[in-house]
């Protein structure tokens, strides 16, 4: 894939669709001294472009009962990797999951009710796979764009 070049208006935009994609196109070309109908052209060129792959929705799992989120690496035994993968896509409490190179296959991230959960969760995966569990604690770097590359 090649890389896209990309003006200042253009990485301002970007930067304030990552703080609130809910923005309106007029109050975002307030932001970014265009005016809205050149916003949405620049927004729709960096959609085909790929650069922009999908507007997201971050939702608060505390609203919804999870007290804690845990991250699992997990390592499938032999011949298990296609099975583990359907187990993980197949679990709603699964929020992210990632395939990886090392000793892990998998790291996926967890909603759970209660720690108690957790032994529920992980159930149907010992029979397939080792796992090793961490509790998350906070979350100091929040999702963010990658720098550009002049930056």
């Amino acid at each position: 894939m090649k890389k896209v070049p990309l003006d200042a208006r253009d990485r301002a935009i970007i930067d304030e669709l990552l703080m609130d994609s809910r923005t309106s196109q007029q109050a975002m070309a307030q932001q970014v001294g265009l005016s809205a109908p050149a916003v949405r052209e620049r927004i729709r060129r960096l959609e085909q472009e790929d650069v922009i792959e999908a507007f997201t929705l971050d939702i608060n799992s505390r609203a919804l009962g999870y007290t804690l989120e845990a991250l699992v690496r997990i390592e499938p035994l032999p011949g298990k990797l296609h099975i583990v993968e359907r187990t993980l896509q197949d679990m709603p409490e699964i929020i992210h999951c990632d395939a990886v190179t090392g000793d892990d296959c998998f790291v996926a991230r967890m909603v759970l009710r209660d720690i108690q959960d957790l032994n529920r969760l992980l159930h149907p995966l010992h029979d397939k796979a080792r796992t090793n569990t961490s509790i998350i604690k906070g979350t100091p770097v929040r999702r963010r764009r990658p720098p550009f590359a002049d930056e």
